[in-house]
């Protein structure tokens, strides 16, 4: 390719480019670079003379009063016009996160077709590293290294694109490697539990359909933590405010009041069904809805406690508006009974006081503590008993009924759900032996 000299007045720029102006500091720098060392890198235009790329270098020939070296785009091949264009957009501020990390890794891989891949054997030398690419951007290693990190997840995952911070990125694709672990798991489940699956029943079913394949009078306890209608979803469990796009656990859920007034209503009327006469039931509520859904299973039959168990969570709690309202450290637990039902430990307090799921440690968003799961099923559960949870989440009541030799009848409509239930499983099986 030829380069040549040209009058930076000559180039014609079709419209302004509004970086040029955001940048001018960059840009000063940039010129006093080409002062100490040169023009490096040639401006790119068309046979017109219409810029192409390099409008910074441009302005920069500009403010300097130097003369701009150029070259035509028809005389570059497309790699080295695709390395140069990286380049000069690596240099920008205005990327997003997700371009930004995708253009380093194409920029890396490039370099690496046009100078080689490092040896792997000590000594050896050539090749573009890492380093190398840190030291073009102007970065440290370790951020470039974490930056091709991200890149990858973003091909795995493409809907990582729409994140706003790296931050954002690195923790959804942490929840979205979860859920490909779980998947792993499901295909060890028949390895290793063996005879063992048959102690359980566990499936991926949405719940109001699994209900009606329930037999009548034929569960011993209801154990379940439906979505409870206030808009969870949307400002509670989100990495970086956005739970409908992103969880850390990589599951999300809908949570509208209209559809889970819905499911408590038809739960309320099956359970009725599939109970025994002696059956209990333990179904988490939200505090603001806790006396209607009381009515409603009072209507089907149910004999409902009139004030629910309280969990208290510990001194702190999660609040999007904590200038406003006290931050929640509870929830509420309905309590309901079949008329025959008798509790097995009589006497105990209304209230249960047990740490949440660290957040890192979580498989689902709304994981409830085995702690909590277990205090509540030995106050009404024996060994042999059958549990069914329908709406099992991560698996922590199947977990909690398997370790006191009940058996767990559980269902979830979402596959990340249902596989980290197995991925529980598995490990629980794997504890023991």
């Amino acid at each position: 390719m030829e380069m040549f000299e040209l009058n930076p007045v000559e180039i014609k720029v079709k419209e302004e480019l509004p970086r040029i102006r955001k940048e001018m500091n960059k840009i000063e720098k940039l010129a006093e670079s080409f002062s100490r060392f040169g023009q490096l890198q040639p401006i790119i235009i068309n046979r017109n003379y219409e810029l192409i790329a390099g409008g910074r270098r441009l302005a920069a020939c500009m403010i300097s009063g130097r003369k701009a070296k150029c070259i035509f785009a028809d005389t570059l091949d497309p790699l080295t016009m695709r390395e140069m264009e990286l380049e000069e957009n690596l240099q920008r501020e205005n990327l997003t996160p997700a371009e930004e990390v995708l253009a380093i890794d194409e920029i890396h891989r490039i370099k690496q077709q046009i100078h080689g891949v490092p040896k792997s054997y000590p000594g050896q030398k050539g090749g573009w590293r890492v380093e190398d690419t840190a030291e073009l951007i102007g970065r440290t290693q370790p951020s470039i290294t974490d930056d091709l990190a991200l890149a990858e997840f973003i091909k795995l995952f493409p809907a990582l694109s729409d994140a706003k911070t790296k931050s954002e990125i690195r923790k959804a694709a942490k929840g979205l490697t979860k859920v490909s672990q779980r998947i792993d798991a499901i295909k060890d489940y028949e390895e290793i539990l063996g005879k063992d699956a048959s102690k359980f029943d566990v499936t991926q079913n949405d719940a109001r359909e699994h209900m009606l394949t329930i037999p009548d009078k034929s569960i011993d306890l209801l154990f379940t933590d439906p979505p409870w209608g206030i808009d969870i979803d949307k400002n509670a469990i989100g990495v970086g405010g956005r739970t409908g796009e992103f969880t850390t656990t990589g599951i999300k859920y809908s949570d509208s009041k209209t559809e889970a007034m819905e499911i408590y209503s038809i739960l309320g009327k099956e359970a009725i069904r599939f109970c025994r006469e002696n059956a209990h039931a333990y179904v988490f509520v939200a505090p603001e809805h806790f006396n209607l859904i009381r009515e409603i299973w009072i209507s089907f039959g149910w004999f409902v406690s009139p004030r629910p168990i309280i969990w208290i969570k510990g001194t702190t709690g999660q609040n999007n508006a904590p200038y406003a309202w006290p931050s929640p450290g509870y929830e509420s637990i309905m309590f309901a009974r079949r008329q025959e039902s008798r509790l097995v430990i009589e006497g105990k307090v209304d209230w249960i006081q047990a740490l949440p799921v660290p957040p890192s440690e979580r498989l689902h968003p709304a994981e409830k503590p085995i702690s909590l799961i277990k205090d509540l099923m030995l106050r009404t559960s024996m060994p042999s008993h059958k549990m069914y949870d329908p709406f099992m989440g991560s698996g922590a009541s199947v977990e909690v009924a398997l370790e006191m030799k009940m058996f767990p009848i559980a269902c979830d409509n979402d596959i990340a759900s249902y596989s980290a239930t197995i991925q529980r499983i598995v490990e629980w099986e794997r504890r023991k032996k």
